[in-house]
This record gives structure tokens, C-alpha cells and sequence, in this order.
């Protein structure tokens, strides 16, 4: 992929006054930092790594958005029609990249912050960042990201076990898997796309550990997206869209139960309320 990353600025360019500090450099800072500029408030992105979208460029490679390009934009700049319609890991990179530069957003890479506290004078707050940097802000906004932190549950016998055990975050693609049995524990989108993935790419045997009978909804269906059905329904009562959810899902998704996979008691929309 093309190096085009925005040009940064230097924490040593910051003036006296206390500006809104953002921390992270993810879509949602960068969204709040544009949000604010146009405000006419000084915002100062504070990103860890070197360059914006750092968890984006993790992803695993097969990554497409789930939700459409015309509803996955952030304000201020819609994404290119090239793209197409479900937007892939690289591509939603590409586009954060350009969002920081087309908004000339203030975005400090290189540091990390550890602490917020209340400023000495009441006014503001003070950060404690990496290299000993004290800096004291109007306001702060974390944006790290809620699933910023993997977390791997504490399997009893873990320790024993001679496998592989990984993350999803630290998977990427299926070529070391090839000719291997994978369990893959969860099925939300992240589970199932990567047990696809390891399916197409050669692993000997795929399984699937479901805690609870999900929901199955197709991305999309005749070309209308299950996102905009979402947007539709979620001012009408919940039990209502349960019942019209119930035949449509039997025609649009079949019967896996011989699989393991029964069809959950509960209502879609209920679940996801």
C-alpha cells in the first residue's frame, strides 16, 4: 500500500493556550477532531504509533466493513465510489489517511498517554505522556477504541495445551493454517469471517464454538442491505419486529441445526436491544 500519510505536527509547535486534546487517531478521533475544528476549537490529536488508523492496519486481511460506504463515512468526507460497496481493511486506511489531510487536522504521532488528571488550577486537565510530556488541556476526549485490548479468557488447563492459541487480533490470514484443524471460539462477525477465511485458504477442518445460538442475517439481501433494514425498524416496538423478522429470516438463511446451529428462541430484534 502507498505511503500517503498526512504531515504531522510537533508537540514543541503547541501554543500556550490549552486546546481540546484528543487521544487516539482511530475514526473516532479524527471525527471529534474534525467535529471540533469546524467549531472553531483548537484539537490536538494525540496518537501512540506513527501513523492514524494504527488498529485498522492490525486487521486482519480479508477485513471488509459490514455496513455500506454511504453510511460508513465520517462527517465531513464522504468515500470514493471506488471503493465499492463494502469497504476493505486497506481501503478504510487509505480513507482515514485522507480524512486527517483534507481537514489539515492537528495530529501528534509518536505519543502515548498514560494518565488524566484535574489541572492543578482547576481549569482543565493534565496529561501524562511518553518522554515525561505534562500537558494541560481544555478538556480531553479518549477515543481509543472500546475493544482496544484483546483479551483471551482464562481457560482452565490453558497452560497445558501444546496448540496454537491466538487472538483474533493477531490473526491475519489463513496460509500458517493450511492443512490444520482451528477452533474457532465465537461466531460473531470477526469469528465467522475468519472461519471462512481458514476454510478457503486450506485448514483441514474448521469448527465453530457457540456459547449461544446467534442470529444469522445476511449482508445483504436482492442488493437491499441488512444495515438499512436496522435503520428502518428501530422506531417500531421491539416484539412487532420480532414477529416480521421471524418468516423473513426462514427464507432468507436456512436451517442449520444439522450443523449445530439451531435457530435461537429469542426474537432478533430483541436481542440486539
Amino acid at each position: 500500500m502507498a505511503d500517503s500519510r498526512p504531515s504531522f505536527t510537533d508537540l514543541s509547535a503547541t501554543p500556550a493556550d490549552r486546546p481540546v486534546y484528543v487521544v487516539g487517531a482511530g475514526p473516532g478521533g479524527l471525527a471529534v477532531a474534525y467535529a471540533l475544528r469546524a467549531r472553531g476549537v483548537r484539537a490536538v490529536v494525540l496518537e501512540k504509533s506513527d501513523r492514524v488508523g494504527a488498529s485498522w492496519r492490525r486487521h486482519y486481511d480479508r477485513l471488509r466493513l459490514h455496513t455500506t460506504r454511504r453510511l460508513s463515512a465520517l462527517p465531513g468526507l464522504a468515500m470514493p465510489r471506488r471503493f465499492g460497496r463494502w469497504v476493505a481493511r486497506d481501503d478504510v486506511v487509505r480513507y482515514l489517511e485522507k480524512y486527517a489531510e483534507h481537514h489539515e487536522l492537528e495530529i501528534v504521532t509518536g505519543v502515548e498517554v498514560f494518565r488524566v488528571e484535574k489541572a492543578a488550577d482547576g481549569a482543565g486537565w493534565l496529561l501524562h505522556a511518553s518522554g515525561g510530556r505534562e500537558l494541560t488541556g481544555a478538556a480531553v476526549v479518549v477515543a481509543t477504541g472500546h475493544n482496544h485490548t484483546p483479551r483471551l479468557p482464562e481457560w482452565p488447563g490453558a497452560e497445558g495445551y501444546e496448540g496454537e492459541l491466538l487472538h483474533a487480533s493477531s490473526y491475519r490470514n489463513p496460509k500458517p493454517y493450511e492443512g490444520r484443524d482451528v477452533l474457532v471460539v465465537g461466531v460473531g462477525n470477526t469469528g465467522a469471517e475468519i472461519a471462512v477465511d481458514l476454510v478457503a485458504g486450506g485448514a483441514s477442518r474448521v469448527r465453530l464454538a457457540v456459547r449461544t445460538a446467534p442470529h444469522i442475517v445476511r449482508r445483504s439481501t436482492a442488493g437491499w442491505a441488512a444495515q438499512y433494514t436496522g435503520i428502518v425498524v428501530r422506531r417500531l416496538p421491539v416484539r412487532l419486529v420480532d414477529r416480521l423478522a421471524r418468516p423473513l429470516a426462514r427464507l432468507s438463511t436456512p436451517d442449520l441445526s444439522a450443523h449445530g446451529l439451531p435457530r435461537p428462541e429469542a426474537g432478533l430484534y430483541s436481542r440486539v436491544r
